[in-house]
Parts: structure tokens; C-alpha cells; sequence
């Protein structure tokens, strides 16, 4: 059954697109150990060679919690030379091809379509960027073909496959995102989950990960680490204001990504009033910023 939002042909790319067979050089090494790899991949662009390549993904309506922390995560892993796989889907996906390129590091979106199809319809600037920045873009069908619902979960397998770590930011109970998860863990490939506001059901995905043996993560040092390669990433250290009472609490718990007030009140002890003032001083200090739907951040 076609998807409601086919895509649309993206007219010049069936012309610089590669076929690369299993065996042949270039097919990531990886991939080719997994029992039901594609027999080939096209690509268009360059695979490259990173030290490591690991998997964020999540839900496509992500909130904007989930949308910064993808982005965060990316840029943070792609700063240490590991390249970034996703879907090129709305959401997460997007989020974390767009940390990767904001770092200057190396992004790979897999699709499930043809090449020269862009799904979601409007991404072809995302791809074009990937491209250009020396990521690549990879399919394992034949230009032409549509997204389908059964074409997502062969992508999906090609994300965990190809990749040293998977990471789930924001996913639903039914997420594709789970699928990937559990294709990682059945490869033995390290699984990592983002936890959340518990109340929150994007929450759902990541908790239950969690609870069946994920590794928590809460910045790209974690997934560094296991992978060994924490040496490789050095974050600036941050100077603590000088402040007291809730708003030394309440800076404390605020990092770069966003977080809901709600959230905060319950890490912090404070009661939502005295939160949320707390917030606003900070706010109107410079020290942090508010996004919609009450959600802050550390201003940078």
C-alpha cells in the first residue's frame, strides 16, 4: 500500500547514483554481516570511512525537547568524527542529519525509496546539503520505486545494520523507531535510549529500552564511551554563575537542550510557581532562553 505522501521524483539524481554489490569495495563493512543484507546498495555521494557511524532515530511528530536533544547528540558525535545514519525522515531523523552538517561532520540518510524520490517531499534541500557536505544518501531499491509501508522497515534494517550504535531519542509504543532497536539488539549492537518526562508518550519507547537493558544516554560522551572512543570529544567547561536559592537549583538542571518546566520543577524540588519564577529571572538575566510550550534551555 502507498504511503498518503508518495514523495516526489527528484529530476538530475538517477544520473550520479552508484550501484555497489555485497563483496565489492565500498559496501559497508558492517552491513555486509548481517544475514538479509541487500545483495546491493545505491549510493549517491560518499560512504567514507569513519571510525564509527551511529544510528539516531526517533519519532517523526518529536517535540521540541526530542528535536534539540537529536540535534545536540548529532553534533556532538559528528564533532568527534563518527558519522551520523538516520532516515531522512520529519523529526528526529532530520534533526539529527541537521546537527551533523551544522558540525561539519558526516551524515548518512537511508531511504526507503528510489533515489530519485525525495520522502518526505520537501527534504530535497536536507539531501542536497548531505550530499554536498560529503555524506551520503542510500537505498537499496531501484530508482522509481515509491515509499511504501513494508519498503520502511527494510530501511530500518539497513540503519542498525550499518551502524556501531544505535540511539532511540523520542518514540511512541508502535515507533518504527523500536523495530530499529530491536534489529540492533539482535545484531548485538549497542543500544543506547534517551530518557524523558515519564508522563510524557513519546517517553514510552525509550523507557521500555531502557528497562529491558539499554544503556542511558545522556550526551554523545555516553555512546563515546562505549564505543572507546571517549577521548576524542572534549566539551568546553561551564562557569557557574553567581547565584542563589531557586535560581542556582534551577540553572544547575537546565542544559542545552530544551526541557519542560514541568520537568524541571520535579528534578529541582520547587513547586511549580517558584519554578517557573525561577525560570523567568533566569530568563531575564540572559541566562536561559524559552521555547514554545514552555519548554528551556541554557542560553548559550
Amino acid at each position: 500500500m502507498t504511503l498518503s505522501d508518495p514523495g516526489s521524483i527528484w529530476p538530475g539524481l538517477v544520473t550520479t547514483a552508484r550501484t555497489i554489490r555485497r563483496g565489492e569495495a565500498g559496501y559497508p563493512s558492517r552491513l555486509a554481516r548481517v544475514p538479509d543484507a541487500p545483495p546491493e546498495v545505491r549510493v549517491r555521494g560518499e560512504l567514507g570511512t569513519p571510525q564509527a557511524r551511529v544510528a539516531i532515530v526517533g519519532a517523526r511528530l518529536a517535540d521540541p525537547y526530542g528535536l534539540e536533544l537529536a540535534r545536540e547528540l548529532a553534533r556532538d558525535l559528528a564533532r568527534s568524527g563518527v558519522s551520523v545514519v538516520s532516515g531522512g525522515a520529519q523529526g528526529i531523523d532530520a534533526a539529527a542529519h541537521e546537527g551533523a552538517l551544522a558540525a561539519g561532520g558526516h551524515t548518512v540518510a537511508v531511504f526507503g525509496c528510489g533515489l530519485d524520490v525525495t520522502y518526505p517531499a520537501g527534504h530535497e534541500e536536507l539531501f542536497e546539503r548531505i550530499v554536498a557536505s560529503g555524506g551520503a544518501l542510500v537505498s537499496e531499491w531501484e530508482d522509481g520505486r515509491e515509499a511504501t509501508r513494508w519498503t520502511f522497515p527494510r530501511r530500518n534494517r539497513i540503519v542498525a545494520g550499518m551502524s556501531d550504535a544505535v540511539v532511540v531519542v523520542r518514540a511512541g509504543k508502535k515507533s518504527g523507531a523500536l523495530l530499529t532497536a530491536e534489529l540492533a539488539r539482535a545484531a548485538g549492537t549497542p543500544l543506547f535510549a534517551v530518557p524523558g518526562d515519564v508522563t510524557h508518550p513519546l517517553s514510552a519507547g525509550p523507557i521500555a529500552l531502557l528497562r529491558a537493558g539499554a544503556h542511558l544516554v545522556a550526551s554523545a560522551a555516553d555512546v563515546l564511551g562505549e564505543l572507546g572512543l571517549a577521548g576524542q570529544l572534549e566539551f568546553p567547561a561551564e562557569a557557574m554563575p553567581d547565584l542563589a536559592g531557586p535560581e542556582k537549583a534551577m540553572y544547575a538542571a537546565l542544559g542545552g537542550a530544551p526541557r519542560h518546566a514541568d520537568e524541571l520543577a520535579r528534578e529541582t524540588g520547587l513547586g511549580a510557581g517558584p519554578a517557573l519564577a525561577a525560570l523567568l529571572e533566569l530568563e531575564l538575566s540572559g541566562l536561559c532562553e524559552q521555547r514554545p510550550g514552555h519548554y528551556f534551555l541554557r542560553r548559550p
